[in-house]
């Protein structure tokens, strides 16, 4: 014998050292032949809690206002829009569950309706009394290769950038604009999912926007109430004038008192006579 002889299947027999590896490998082919293709994972930020938690809040401030958060322009750069069909270093539009500028627009919504700030808060009310309009510059998220020694990691970059407009409807004037920058960073092994810590860090930037937005405007609407409240303890009130007492035509009675004569009583009047 040689070596090749199998001696399971009786004395003698001889198989190939190959020859049993042919039907394993022909059926794990048809078997990947046979399974379907899984669509690509789609990211969900507004109800993922993995993605955006959105953190208890303790606000004790309420104003007797209603808000519509819009997404005005997407001013993102050409590079972050475009989908590729090849292997890419970065997240694409397709990657998520939804549109950016829909999903970082309720996103918001959201998180103003659980900070209980405002009576009502809808990106689709056009009658609300403040309208909070926002201008999209950056959403992004891209990784890196690199190595930590030995071992080879991906470093996960993300970015949000944004304008934000507080709008009031009822005296038809802007309260405040400012622009909120803000990134994130992590380091993961090769092995991880690129794309699902990348979506977790983009998750973080946004969300410190959020607490520096809200803060804002809590702040602002708390400094025009107070100051609209001192302007009106400030205000001279108008004093009427009374009216005057119409003299009467009528002459007064003149008061008499009791006056005794003998054997008769006398009323006599007061007053000078």
């Amino acid at each position: 014998m040689k070596g090749y002889e199998k001696f399971s299947h009786g004395k003698g027999q001889k198989f190939a050292p190959w020859g049993m590896g042919i039907p394993l490998i022909l059926s794990i082919t048809l078997l990947l032949m046979a399974s379907p293709v899984w669509p690509k994972e789609a990211f969900d930020m507004i109800l993922n809690p993995k993605i955006y938690p959105y953190p208890p809040y303790s606000f004790k401030t309420h104003f007797r206002q209603s808000l519509q958060v819009k997404v005005i322009e997407d001013n993102r750069p050409y590079c972050e829009r475009i989908n590729k069909n090849g292997p890419s270093n970065h997240m694409e539009e397709s990657s998520w569950a939804e549109p950016i500028a829909v999903m970082v627009e309720k996103v918001l919504e959201r998180e103003f309706l659980l900070s209980n700030l405002f009576d009502s808060v809808n990106r689709h009310d056009n009658r609300s009394s403040l309208l909070l309009e926002i201008d999209l510059n950056s959403f992004s998220a891209a990784w890196m290769p690199g190595r930590s020694g030995l071992k080879p990691i991906f470093t996960i970059y993300s970015a949000v950038d944004l304008n934000a407009s507080l709008i009031s409807r009822r005296e038809g004037n802007i309260l405040f604009i400012k622009n909120y920058k803000e990134k994130a960073q992590a380091e993961i092994t090769q092995f991880r999912k690129k794309e699902a810590y990348a979506a977790i860090e983009v998750g973080k930037a946004l969300k410190r926007v959020m607490a520096s937005l809200m803060k804002d405007i809590k702040g602002r609407i708390e400094r025009l109430e107070a100051k609209s409240i001192e302007g009106k303890r400030n205000q001279i009130p108008i004093r009427k004038r009374p009216l005057k007492k119409q003299r009467s035509t009528r002459k007064p009675k003149r008061q008499t008192v009791p006056r005794k004569e003998p054997g008769r009583i006398v009323l006599e009047p007061i007053g000078p006579k």
